[in-house]
């Protein structure tokens, strides 16, 4: 047995894998979702919860959750509980509390988002026991609002998984893989102009997205109308147009299928991962905001979930629009810099 042929056969095994696109992404990807693991688990950026407070009690309260529980709850106060219920149901808050007196709180809690409603429902617990001196007994009656909204929470996510994923990932092949085989070179010789060539990519991405997504829909037996149906139209629609955007771009700088699918894979993790952990760490919440899966998201979540009006959807469309804007803009820098590369 020699030492140093198997040294050698084990060093060329590594250069080869560093060359090897499939191999780096193997490797890539686990760590890349492991440092956002990290963020999430940082005990030092709880997750935040946004709780409003009512009844006759709810200054004192007020003064004690800001000062014992500032960390892990924002406090809002409302006027009264009507206010406070309707604003649960619509996602404005994860929770409110009715301080009257007596022996027990009532909690509204929203139902919708499973991944905050069991840490928030252990955090108010904890804090309004203490505040009631009584730190192993109950002292809060819960009542959950938009359960019947829990099975579809998921909606939204995949909604924007299948954007992401069309946009970004099949597009790119399929435009790479023209260039590839030469397709692309025969459209260009045709009659039609090179701006009509990458309209027309563009639309049949933005459209499979849009068809894909209505099947989605339909089959998961969701019914929107007035302004919550049309603001997820066009929530849906400025997704398409970023992602397939950016799946273009991807092709257009790719010099092989393969190549354009190891970029694509790349991408796809960073734009979907923080989009999803958004809530919960301030990391996760400031890595996600400069992504138009976040926005698509969470306006999805507030169309379907909370059937939004334009006023409550706003904050994320005008986003969704910039980066719509944007992305297609730099679609048309990169295929003329492309054209004027080729000539």
């Amino acid at each position: 047995m020699n030492i140093g042929r198997i040294t050698a056969i084990v060093c060329k095994d590594f250069l080869e894998a560093l060359r090897n696109k499939t191999v780096l992404i193997a490797v890539l990807l686990p760590l890349v979702a492991s440092l956002f693991l990290a963020a999430v688990d940082n005990p030092q950026q709880p997750q935040m919860f946004l709780v409003g407070v009512t009844g006759s009690e709810s200054r004192q309260l007020t003064l004690f959750l800001k000062e014992a529980a500032a960390d892990a709850i924002v406090v809002s106060p409302y006027r009264d509980a009507a206010a406070g219920k309707e604003a649960v149901t619509q996602g404005q808050i994860h929770a409110l509390i009715v301080a009257e007196p007596g022996e027990r709180f009532i909690a509204y809690l929203d139902g919708a988002n499973p991944m905050n409603y069991f840490p928030l429902k252990d955090v108010l617990q904890t804090v309004l026991s203490a505040y009631k001196g009584r730190r192993f007994e109950p002292v809060v009656d819960l009542v959950i609002l938009n359960q019947g909204k829990t099975s579809t929470s998921l909606l939204p996510l995949w909604l924007t998984v299948t954007a992401v994923m069309i946009g970004v990932m099949v597009l790119s092949g399929s435009f790479a893989e023209e260039k590839e085989k030469g397709t692309l070179d025969s459209i260009r010789v045709s009659s039609a102009v090179d701006g009509e060539i990458l309209l027309g990519k563009g639309i049949f991405g933005t459209l499979l997205v849009l068809v894909v997504s209505s099947i989605m829909l339909w089959l998961n037996k969701v019914e929107l109308k007035g302004e919550p149906a049309a603001a997820a139209a066009l929530l849906l629609i400025l997704g398409a147009v970023s992602f397939t955007a950016i799946g273009l771009i991807i092709g257009l700088h790719a010099r092989s299928q393969s190549a354009a699918r190891a970029i694509s894979t790349l991408v796809y993790l960073p734009l979907i991962f923080p989009a999803v952990t958004a809530d919960l760490s301030p990391i996760t919440r400031r890595a996600a905001e400069v992504l138009p899966s976040f926005y698509l998201y969470r306006g999805l979540r507030k169309a379907l979930q909370y059937q939004a009006d334009w006023e409550s959807v706003g904050g994320e469309i005008l986003p969704l629009a910039g980066f719509a804007l944007v992305l297609s803009l730099l679609t048309l820098l990169a295929y003329r810099r492309t054209l004027d590369r080729e000539r």
